[in-house]
């Protein structure tokens, strides 16, 4: 059987970063992991074939000779270092023992989980605690995640308890971890719990502090809160990826905050003090004569806190004059009188 198409396994094209390689990835290892879908097999196939394609676009030189030869293991794989037309190659089975299930003998640290959370304007500028009901692997308790049940334990006959395999000859020799044992040299009967996976399913209920000032695209980590470890290896990571909901008044703009300050064209004209609102209610700010619509006027300290710090940015009062319609000729009168009074073109400096 040839290889298939590791790229499209992946939903990738052949240029694709090492970073878009590793999201495709988890994304659809996540989607299709077997812990998470029991006895379902189409997922669990679905898991091993990105698996072996992450393996191969994730090692710089099983790609390169990928993309070369259309073989991961390169020239060497076939006779006379070069691929005739035809060539089967290694079976899939081959290439897929040691992925997702345990393929190597020691301890495994467990995958890293994602998860998208939501936080209000209001919870961003002051902060809060956040419980979540977290979909993980916790280790199997019946067999302490080795997998393995009671029952009579001895070397795996497959690979007389080395846990691998040797394929090819000479310099060209490889090591595989052992597909009947998955790699740990022994043969045992699976665990009844887990059924050898070592590890179950589970729903933890993690609680998370939100930080005062927190930005859009943040990632907060928590140690230790991702999928269960492998034959004794630490848990994953549980990452969490902060969308801030957007504010209808204020726009943010990283500590700062904008927002429309709407003023009469006599405050304009003759200044005044006007209330403008804050995320803390309103506040007064002064509105020097003659100011011009698009002006910005600054409320220090007034906008979002900055992360894990004392400090704060500034509200930024951007201001919008409100030309009066005028209906009745006796305002239309004073403000003729007005303009002779006050002959002179804006446009002259502009235009001339």
């Amino acid at each position: 059987m040839s290889h298939p198409d590791y790229y499209k396994l992946l939903g990738l094209s052949r240029n694709a970063s090492d970073e878009d390689i590793k999201k495709a990835y988890r994304k659809l290892a996540r989607k299709y992991h077997p812990d998470l879908n029991p006895g379902n097999k189409d997922a669990e196939a679905r898991f091993k074939e990105v698996s072996v394609a992450h393996d191969v676009l994730s090692d710089p030189e099983k790609r390169r000779n990928f993309d070369q030869f259309g073989d991961p293991a390169g020239p060497q794989a076939f006779p006379g270092g070069a691929p005739p037309g035809g060539f089967q190659g290694f079976s899939f089975e081959d290439l897929f023992s040691g992925f997702g299930g345990g393929g190597r003998s020691g301890p495994e640290r467990g995958e890293d989980l994602q998860h998208t959370l939501r936080v209000g304007f209001r919870d961003a500028f002051q902060g809060t605690r956040v419980t979540l009901a977290i979909q993980r692997t916790e280790t199997c308790r019946l067999c302490h995640g080795s997998g393995e049940g009671p029952g009579p334990k001895g070397a795996c006959s497959t690979c007389q308890g080395r846990g691998h395999l040797e394929r090819g000859l000479g310099f060209f020799k490889s090591r595989q971890p052992c597909p009947q044992c998955q790699g740990s040299g022994r043969s045992a009967p699976p665990c009844p719990d887990c059924q050898g996976r070592g590890r179950n399913p589970s729903t933890d209920n993690v609680t998370v502090a939100i930080p005062a000032g927190v930005e859009d695209g943040t990632r907060l980590r928590v140690a230790g809160k991702g999928e269960a470890g492998r034959r004794g290896g630490g848990p994953g990571d549980l990452f969490l990826h902060i969308q801030v909901e957007p504010h209808p008044r204020f726009e943010r703009r990283g500590a700062n905050l904008y927002v429309k300050l709407p003023i009469t064209f006599t405050e304009a004209a003759l200044g005044a003090k006007v209330e403008v609102p804050t995320p803390e209610g309103q506040s007064t700010i002064k509105i020097p004569p003659g100011t011009q619509g698009g002006s910005k006027l600054r409320l220090k300290g007034q906008g979002m806190p900055v992360a894990k710090s004392t400090q704060r940015g500034d509200l930024i009062a951007e201001v919008q004059v409100v030309t009066p319609e005028i209906r009745d000729e006796r305002s239309k009168e004073l403000l003729r009188e007005l303009a002779s009074l006050n002959p002179e073109d804006p446009r002259d400096k502009v235009w001339r």
